[in-house]
C-alpha cells in the first residue's frame, strides 16, 4: 500500500509558477504589440495556482504572502496514488474515446467536448453518490462534501454522471446517443481498471477476510487494519491486517477483461448500441458478484444489497430491456442501425437524420 506516491516541494512549485506566469505574460504582450492579438487567461491561471499553493502549504495558511510566508518551511504537496491512476484513466480513456468516435463517424470536436463534459460530470456523480449512501459522514461538517482529496468516489455513481451529461451533450450536438455510446463504452472499463490499481494503492475497497492463496495483507494505519483492529480482534500493535481478498484487483481485471470483450463486440456488432449494451450487463453482472467478498463499510444499502450491488441489478434488467429493443429495429432496419456508417455532420444531425427529413418535405411538395 502506497497512498502517497511522492511529495513536490510546495515552495519551489509556487516560484516555479511564478516564474511561467511571468514568461507567458510577456509573451502575450510581444503577441498583442506585433498581432493585435489579445491577453489570454493563462498567466492568471497560475498565479491562482500559486496563490493556492500558499493558503494550502504555507504555514501562515494564507492566501497573501507576508514576511513570514517564505521563511518557515513548507508543507509539501502530496501526490495521490488514486488520483495518478484517476488522471492516468482519463487520459487513457480520452485517446481511446477519440479513436474509436473517428471511426464511428463522430466529429472529433464534438467528441472531445462530449468526453470533456462526461469526464466532468463523471467525478461529480461519483462524489455525490458516495454522499448519498454516508450522509452521517458528512452531517457535521458540510464542507468535506467538496474534499475529493479526503477520497469518496462510488464507481457507479460516476456511469450515472457520465450517462446523464452525455444524453444532454449529444442531444445538443445532434449526435445519435448510441452511435456516441459504442464508441465511449470500452474507454469507460479501461478506466475502471486502471482506476482500482490507486484503490489497491491507497488501501480502500479493500475486501472480506479469507485464506484464498492469492489474498494479500495491508500494512498498520491502512482501512484494512483499523476495521480488522475495531471489529475483529486484530490486535493494535499487529504490522499488517488480516488476509483479504484482493477485490481492487478483481475489478482490476474486470475492467481489462470487459475491455478486450468490447473491443471483439465492435468487431462483430450487428447494430449501434451493442456495445453500449455489452459493457452495462458485463459490470452489471460481474459488480455485484465482487460486491459479495468486500468488507469496507462505506458503500451504503438498499434493502440486504448494497448501493452497487442495486445498482448493478437494476442495469441488467433496464440493458436487457434496451437490447431486446435493438434486435426488434435492427431487424426493421438495419442499415439504419448501423449508424457508424452514416458519419455526423459537424454541428448537425446525421447524414442519415438529414436524408430522412428531407424525404417528407419533398413529398410535400410533390403534393403541392
Amino acid at each position: 500500500m502506497r497512498p502517497i506516491l511522492v511529495s513536490l516541494p510546495s515552495k519551489a512549485l509556487f516560484f516555479i509558477a511564478l516564474a511561467a506566469a511571468a514568461v507567458l505574460f510577456a509573451r502575450d504582450l510581444l503577441r498583442k504589440r506585433r498581432e493585435g492579438a489579445s491577453l489570454t487567461a493563462n498567466p492568471l491561471l497560475l498565479v491562482a495556482a500559486a496563490l493556492a499553493l500558499v493558503r494550502f502549504f504555507s504555514p501562515t495558511a494564507s492566501f497573501v504572502p507576508d514576511s513570514q510566508t517564505f521563511g518557515q518551511p513548507w508543507h509539501p504537496v502530496p501526490i495521490y496514488a488514486y488520483g495518478v491512476m484517476l488522471g492516468t484513466s482519463l487520459i487513457l480513456g480520452w485517446f481511446v474515446a477519440m479513436r474509436f468516435a473517428k471511426q464511428d463517424g463522430i466529429p472529433t470536436e464534438d467528441a472531445a467536448a462530449i468526453y470533456m463534459w462526461t469526464a466532468v460530470w463523471s467525478i461529480i456523480g461519483a462524489r455525490i453518490l458516495y454522499v448519498l449512501t454516508n450522509l452521517s459522514i458528512f452531517a457535521a461538517d458540510p464542507v468535506e462534501i467538496i474534499k475529493i482529496n479526503n477520497g469518496g468516489l462510488v464507481a457507479y455513481g460516476g456511469m450515472i454522471g457520465g450517462l446523464l451529461c452525455s444524453i444532454y451533450q449529444c442531444r445538443k450536438r445532434h449526435i445519435p446517443l448510441l452511435q456516441w455510446a459504442d464508441a465511449s463504452a470500452p474507454s469507460v472499463v479501461l478506466g475502471t481498471g486502471i482506476t482500482r490499481v490507486g484503490c489497491l494503492l491507497f488501501g480502500c475497497d479493500f475486501g472480506a477476510r479469507s485464506d484464498v492463496p492469492w489474498a494479500i495483507r495491508f500494512p498498520k494505519g491502512s482501512p484494512a487494519w483499523h476495521r480488522h483492529v475495531d471489529l475483529y480482534g486484530l490486535p493494535s500493535d499487529a504490522l499488517k491486517s488480516f488476509p483479504v481478498h484482493p477485490t481492487q484487483v478483481y475489478e482490476t481485471l474486470v475492467g481489462l477483461g470487459l475491455f478486450v470483450v468490447l473491443l471483439l463486440v465492435r468487431r462483430y456488432r450487428r447494430f449501434s448500441g451493442q456495445v453500449f449494451v455489452a459493457w452495462v450487463i458485463g459490470y452489471g453482472i460481474l459488480r455485484p458478484l465482487i460486491e459479495i467478498v468486500r468488507d469496507d463499510d462505506q458503500r451504503g444499502n438498499v434493502g440486504p444489497l448494497s448501493t452497487s450491488q442495486f445498482i448493478g441489478i437494476a442495469s441488467v434488467v433496464l440493458a436487457v430491456g434496451l437490447l431486446i429493443h435493438l434486435f426488434r429495429k435492427a431487424r426493421q432496419d438495419p442499415e439504419g442501425m448501423r449508424m457508424w456508417l452514416h458519419p455526423v455532420v459537424a454541428g448537425g444531425p446525421s447524414e442519415a437524420g438529414a436524408a430522412a427529413a428531407a424525404k417528407p418535405a419533398s413529398r410535400r411538395r410533390r403534393r403541392s
